[in-house]
């Protein structure tokens, strides 16, 4: 218990330090005028972020012996990801691709020991995913961000509109068989407005926009699928446990 204690401690502190280096302690940066960078609504993301990560972080489990055992497994990989998020915060390009990538594979052994857990509350997962998706789309932008700050127009023969695009695509594809696979609604839903935020920049080739609008239709669908496909089971297995 009292590592537990412990573990919990350090995650509040980690998520206090990532949150004030977010909004206090941040390196102000000009975000430049690119095609994957989503609208300004997007960042109304960051709010759900850092609400649903303490509710995580200070939610009651002396009820609950699987989320016990599975703050205990996680150990200190959350806080590591919280920490290095802040530090990428306050800090500039390059060194801000360099810890958030440390970040983001933190995060990413979190999320697959929660996947290991099928007993623990479903709660678990949805703000790590909620993260994780959010994570996701900073490390699809911090390279185009970083390339534009060194006044990179071309790479190996492609364009920066021809990069975004096969990024854009190759994005999707991987978010949408994240959902499948994961069977993670709440990370296919943080997909969706992040594509509703490039749709809506401004700054997309018709080409960049037909192939967002396909990836928001075909994350809704997922998504409404994954969620019934869910809510199912949850039915049949309802009975089962009543009677037993």
């Amino acid at each position: 218990m009292q590592y537990l204690t412990f573990l919990r401690l350090m995650n509040i502190g980690a998520f206090l330090f990532a949150l004030l280096a977010r909004v206090v302690w941040s390196n102000p940066v000009t975000i430049p005028a690119l095609p994957l960078v989503p609208a300004s609504f997007f960042d109304a993301i960051t709010g759900v972020v850092f609400t649903t990560l303490l509710i995580w972080c200070i939610r009651p489990v002396r009820a609950f012996p699987a989320d016990r055992e599975l703050i205990e497994d996680i150990g200190g990989w959350l806080a590591l990801s919280l920490v290095t998020l802040g530090v990428s915060s306050m800090t500039g390009p390059p060194w801000e691709l360099v810890w958030t990538t440390i970040s983001f594979i933190s995060l990413c052994l979190v999320y697959m020991k929660i996947q290991h857990h099928p007993r623990r509350s479903p709660w678990m997962r949805s703000p790590i995913s909620v993260l994780l998706a959010w994570m996701s789309t900073m490390l699809l932008i911090l390279p185009f961000r970083i390339l534009s700050d060194f006044q990179f127009t071309s790479l190996f023969g492609l364009s920066e509109q021809q990069w975004s695009t096969l990024a854009l695509v190759v994005a999707i594809i991987g978010g949408l068989l994240f959902v499948i696979i994961h069977s993670d609604w709440v990370f296919g839903l943080t997909l969706v407005w992040y594509l509703i935020g490039l749709f809506f920049n401004d700054r997309l080739a018709l080409v960049q926009q037909i192939v967002t609008g396909i990836g928001i239709v075909g994350a809704l669908l997922l998504c409404y699928y994954v969620f019934y496909k869910r809510q199912r089971l949850f039915r049949q297995q309802s009975p089962k446990s009543s009677s037993s």
